[in-house]
């Protein structure tokens, strides 16, 4: 306790000097919740043969159960060099409660970045180059760009007049095992490679014009792997859902014409022999804003094309969006909608439904108590336990939920 009080202590007092020095800063943001939620872990899919362990697991849900707390705090370190570079390195430190009054301490989201005025080197939990200029034309199953999501990586972004360009590699897993550990062997270098997935994307503007070029390479990770039986073996498509180990390309241009904003894309999976072609148009009248987009899909498995409506209305308090979806033959829809009642009232509903006819809703309200304070209650009900934390726009838990959160 002395040492984290003594290190605490240096922290302010550094942050202080910085401040009045105007090269050098630390900047501290941060949020506590504090909650109840009434679901029955039982009624977790994952909860698998009555073992509770396979529903509390982290890796496969992070919905509360019962009463439950946590805070985190954001820091943010830069400085202005002597030749006019920033420096900066930011990171979150997770304060976890537990039953026992105590508490887990965990950091994550650790970015380190060089920057000038037209380039950056950034490395740690930052995103690919693919998935930074990317523009998608609605649902594409041929654009599965890797979405980095724990991984550390490394990118480096150029600017030069309308053109924006970004490199990156993967260095390790979500797990943080490097690229060097093979699955099953233990050994480094067993990939004879310390980095992975070269990853390239830009984005150019041109007038009302914007045009967008992705790829990425294949990964050395077998995507099929499974490092259940090895969990220090690098695997970043076990670690992580959204990684692709398969080559990908793409290319989409993008212009506002008469009001309506159109997207034309194509990409390609090359490993998984698909094709997509697609279009997406949104355009405003009044409050409402319409957008329409439609896939042409193409390759291995002759699959179906994808298609899909938004239609968004929000004039003062009310907000109501509806949306429908059919996705390789899979019809999804919602309708969701808010109301800002005001004196810092808002309520919220909203109802999904997926392909199997299960339908999701819920209805919550949020109460600003100033300062930065805000009471959430809400109750949702998700019918087949797929989304357990993630229902509706907001992501509401399953159950009944009671949950103050402070943002300081």
């Amino acid at each position: 306790m002395k040492s984290i009080l003594l290190a605490t202590t240096a922290l302010v007092a550094f942050a202080g000097a910085a401040a009045a020095d105007g090269h050098t800063s630390i900047t501290f943001s941060g949020n506590t919740e504090i909650g109840f939620n009434d679901s029955d872990p039982s009624d977790n899919a994952l909860f698998i043969d009555g073992d509770p362990l396979a529903g509390d697991n982290p890796d496969f849900n992070d919905d509360e159960q019962g009463f439950y707390w946590n805070t985190d705090i954001d820091v943010t370190m830069s400085a202005t060099l002597d030749n006019g570079l920033t420096a900066s390195t930011s990171f979150e430190i997770d304060i976890v409660g537990d039953p026992n009054n105590s508490a887990t301490l965990s950091s994550d989201e650790w970015v380190a970045s060089l920057e000038s005025e037209n380039a950056g080197i950034f490395i740690g939990d930052t995103s690919f180059a693919a998935e930074t200029h990317w523009v998608s034309a609605g649902d594409m199953e041929g654009d599965s760009f890797s979405e980095a999501d724990g991984e550390s990586a490394i990118r480096g972004d150029v600017n030069i007049g309308p053109v924006s360009a970004s490199v990156s590699y993967v260095l390790t897993d979500a797990d943080a095992d490097p690229v060097s550990i093979d699955e099953g062997t233990d050994t480094f270098n067993a990939y004879d490679d310390d980095v992975d997935q070269l990853s390239f994307g830009m984005s150019a503007e041109f007038g009302v014009v914007t045009i967008a070029a992705a790829y990425q390479e294949e990964s050395v990770a077998d995507g099929d792997a499974d490092d259940t039986a090895d969990p220090e073996d690098y695997d970043p498509s076990d670690e992580n859902g959204d990684f692709n180990t398969d080559e990908v390309f793409g290319i989409s241009v993008a212009g506002t014409f008469a009001g309506a904003t159109v997207t034309v894309a194509y990409a390609e999976e090359t490993n998984a022999d698909e094709q997509s072609t697609g279009v997406k148009i949104a355009y405003p009248f009044g409050p409402v804003t319409a957008t329409a987009y439609y896939v042409s899909e193409d390759g291995a498995g002759d699959p179906e094309d994808n298609y899909g409506l938004n239609v968004a209305y929000a004039d003062g308090p009310i907000a109501v969006t509806a949306d429908y979806q059919d996705d390789q033959g899979t019809e999804k829809w919602s309708l969701e909608g808010s109301y800002d009642v005001g004196n810092g009232l808002s309520v919220f509903a909203g109802v999904l439904n997926d392909n199997e006819g299960d339908e999701d809703y819920y209805v919550a309200a949020t109460y600003d108590l100033g300062g930065g304070a805000e009471l959430l209650v809400s109750y949702a009900e998700d019918d087949d336990n797929d989304n357990e934390d993630e229902i509706g726009a907001d992501d509401y838990q399953n159950g009944t939920t009671i949950e103050l959160s402070f943002a300081f």
